[in-house]
Order: C-alpha cells, then sequence, then structure tokens
C-alpha cells in the first residue's frame, strides 16, 4: 500500500496541473464574472463541439467544482500510475467520446458544464480494464474511487436529479461512462495484465540429472529448492 502511494504522487503532477487550470477558470470566471459558462456544451448544435474541450473547465459554484475536483485528480493519477505509456491517449480519447456521445444524445436547448463527465469516464474505464484483466491492485484503486464518488452509480439516471434537488447532467455522466467501458475494453491488452505465477529453478537451469543426490531427494525437498516469484504480466 505504501508503495501504491509513493507511485500516486510520483504520477499525480500533470493530473494536478489540470485540475488546478480548473479552479483557476473558475475563480477568474468568478471574480470578473466573465459568464464564461455560456460556452458549455450545447448537444445538437455545431457550437458544442468547441463544448467538448471547455465544459470540464466549467462549474456553476464551488460545491460543484469541489465535488467533481477530487475524483478527478485520483482518477487520472491512477491512470498515470498504471499506463505509463498510453496515459495521455486515455485521458484525451475519454474525454473526446464522452463529448462526442453528450454532444449526441442531450437534449436541444440545454447547456452543460463540469468534469464529471470525465470523472465517470475515467473511473468506468478502470474498473473495466480490472475487470476484464483480473487486476486486484487496480481494481482497489476503482473502488476506492467509487466509495469516494457516492453517487456514481446513481448519477446516470435522470431520476436522480430530480430527487437530491440539483439539474444533474446525467447524460454526460452516462456518456461517461460507456466511453470508459469501450476504451476499457480496447485497452485491455496494455498496462498491468492479471497477476499470475510462476516457478524458477533456483540452480540457474541445471537438470536434477545433473545433481548426483537428486535421485535420493522426496519431492517436499525438491519443491523446497524452487521459488515462486510474482509479478504483473505487461503486454506491449
Amino acid at each position: 500500500m505504501l508503495n501504491l502511494l509513493i507511485r500516486l504522487i510520483d504520477s499525480i503532477i500533470w493530473p494536478l496541473v489540470i485540475v488546478v487550470s480548473i479552479w483557476v477558470v473558475f475563480f477568474v470566471n468568478m471574480r470578473f464574472d466573465l459568464g464564461l459558462n455560456y460556452f458549455g456544451m450545447r448537444p445538437q448544435e455545431w457550437r458544442g463541439l468547441y463544448g467538448i474541450f471547455t465544459m470540464p473547465f466549467l462549474h456553476g459554484d464551488f460545491d460543484h467544482l469541489f465535488s467533481n475536483s477530487v475524483p478527478l485528480l485520483l482518477s487520472m493519477g491512477f491512470i498515470f500510475i498504471y499506463f505509463e505509456r498510453e496515459r495521455f491517449h486515455i485521458l484525451l480519447f475519454n474525454a473526446l467520446l464522452t463529448g462526442i456521445i453528450l454532444l449526441a444524445m442531450g437534449d436541444y436547448g440545454s447547456n452543460h458544464i463540469g468534469a464529471s463527465g470525465l470523472v465517470y469516464a475515467y473511473i468506468f474505464f478502470l474498473i473495466t480494464h480490472a475487470v476484464v484483466t483480473r487486476n486486484k491492485e487496480m481494481l482497489g484503486a476503482a473502488f476506492l474511487l467509487i466509495f469516494l464518488y457516492g453517487s456514481l452509480i446513481y448519477g446516470i439516471f435522470p431520476e436522480y436529479g430530480r430527487i437530491v434537488g440539483k439539474n444533474i447532467s446525467w447524460e454526460g455522466h452516462l456518456g461517461g461512462a460507456i466511453s470508459g467501458v469501450v476504451l476499457g475494453l480496447l485497452y485491455r491488452n496494455r498496462g498491468p495484465q492479471q497477476a499470475i505465477f510462476f516457478e524458477e529453478e533456483t540452480d540457474d537451469g541445471d537438470d536434477d540429472d545433473d545433481d548426483p543426490d537428486a535421485y535420493w531427494k522426496t519431492p517436499e525437498q525438491r519443491a523446497q529448492e524452487t521459488t515462486v516469484r510474482y509479478y504483473y504480466k505487461e503486454r506491449e
């Protein structure tokens, strides 16, 4: 667990830069009353195309901003840990696919803001990849994010917003979940794979035939001379 925390800190730099940028945009918009939230995602409109990129940086209030910041930071951090080569591709493709799905399925005339769609995309990506590869460490990280983001499952249903009394972009959440599952399957052969065991002889590959005492050894004695190593198999 300590090793995981150290790796998370080492991989948090770029995610932290992204989250800090979101906070800067929020406070600048609020301080100077710039009305930047107008430039959110506009489904079924051409101007919704730039909303794919602007939507995650726009938030309605501080509670909205804070509730997205922590799970977004951690989910991106875990992606940076487990996918060192593909991490930027995963972040970008999830953002694009989430935005495209929302652009197609959202209500005409609505305006969607916030990074919650990306939170859903990244968490569902980690869950899908962990389940497919049966990687317990990544699955544990994904369930930690689910615990921190308690409304994850309910947020993809339109009734949830009515229950909590908030105008929630359930379409964005659903789009993010779909994006995460799709890309989790596409990247199933990348990153950490299932943990497996293998045996390696300690005599540097010498056969028992070369050992004059091998004939007199019991199976239990031979087993004690074998080391078992635990590793993660990663496919290129």
